[in-house]
């Protein structure tokens, strides 16, 4: 039976929550952007309400692939799960919730990264890949905080003159 660390990270968008969940879950605007530069991902499977596909991490000097199988909940709610790789049984979750502050309106995205521990790190290295996987995760957040308030998603469609 694996072991999991967990790492949760909130991260407030001045940006509508539907225009949040889809820029969250369009991963070929993320491909397209280059949101992450940290991340490669390759899209194998596209559906409504559902994806596949792999992503390449280095995460402590290891390079790490998986595969993942995205699913999109009713609520809005975004959970990729690792199917086959080095965190198989792992998965990365999205939650959205409208929150107001300094009177703009915005969403807060809480992100949740859930992965097993390998055998061979056990408890010993725990809070350095809990450390490792926090900032990883934040700087993953801004990123896409900066995607949404910056760039503007999507990203608007330039006219032939």
């Amino acid at each position: 039976m694996p072991r999991f660390v967990e790492v949760s990270h909130p991260e407030w968008i001045a940006a509508p929550r539907a225009t949040v969940q889809s820029q969250f879950a369009d991963l070929q605007h993320h491909i397209r952007a280059n949101v992450h530069p940290k991340l490669r991902f390759e899209v194998l499977a596209a559906g409504p309400r559902s994806a596949r596909y792999v992503q390449h991490v280095k995460l402590l000097g290891i390079t790490q692939r998986d595969v993942f199988e995205r699913q999109l909940h009713a609520d809005g709610s975004m959970v990729d799960t690792s199917v086959e790789g080095f965190n198989q049984g792992g998965s990365i979750t999205a939650h959205f919730r409208d929150e107001s502050r300094d009177g703009r309106p915005g969403t807060l995205v809480t992100v949740t990264v859930r992965l097993p521990l390998p055998p061979v790190i056990g408890g010993l290295l725990r809070p350095l890949l809990e450390k490792q996987i926090r900032k990883e995760l934040t700087a993953a957040t801004a990123e896409d905080k900066h995607d949404l308030e910056q760039r503007g998603y999507p990203l608007p469609v330039l006219r032939a003159a």
